[in-house]
């Protein structure tokens, strides 16, 4: 999917990580039903992408229960490379979040690098690509990796052309074991 937004993220090194931001209003999204079976509360998982960034948001109810959001926003944590952060706390019955992030630069074609990212999250049955105009390779991709009752887990990417870099996470909550 392509957005009618110029792309306008300054670079990986100005993410930051947030378990306490709101929501923002997406360019792009796909929601995905996480409930178990008819007369449960209803959960879902919505994968958004906000400018080049990404919002998680698992809603129970019409209550969002948790949301990361790892962004340009000038705010919050910045990430630190290539390290495992676990948060608990309590969200719809899950109990621990993990997130880790790496940043990779591109040595070779940077339009071979991200149509790899395409290929790796498309491999998933629910995923979201977002290309952005005015700039080869720029885009934000993300894909639940895992849906079980104890584990959902997810991925995203975000390519930055313009520094040769892309950025790759890995997330999941788990419940209280």
């Amino acid at each position: 999917m392509t957005v009618d937004v110029e792309f306008t993220d300054t670079s990986a090194q100005a993410l930051s990580f947030s378990l306490a931001h709101g929501r923002i209003t997406p360019l792009a999204s796909t929601v995905v039903d996480l409930s178990p079976s008819k007369g449960q509360t209803r959960s879902r998982l919505e994968l958004h992408v906000i400018g080049s960034s990404h919002q998680v948001i698992l809603n129970h109810g019409d209550t969002d229960a948790f949301i990361e959001t790892f962004a340009c926003l000038g705010e919050d944590e910045r990430p630190d490379w290539g390290t495992t952060r676990t948060t608990d706390g309590t969200w719809s019955g899950f109990a621990r979040h993990r997130f880790r992030c790496e940043l990779t630069d591109v040595v070779g074609r940077f339009a071979d690098a991200a149509a790899e990212v395409v290929a790796a999250s498309s491999a998933h049955d629910h995923h979201l690509v977002v290309d952005f105009p005015g700039e080869p390779g720029a885009l934000t991709a993300l894909a639940l990796t895992r849906s079980e009752p104890e584990q959902v887990s997810w991925q995203t990417w975000h390519c930055y052309p313009q520094h040769r870099q892309i950025v790759h996470s890995h997330s999941e909550l788990r419940r209280r074991t």
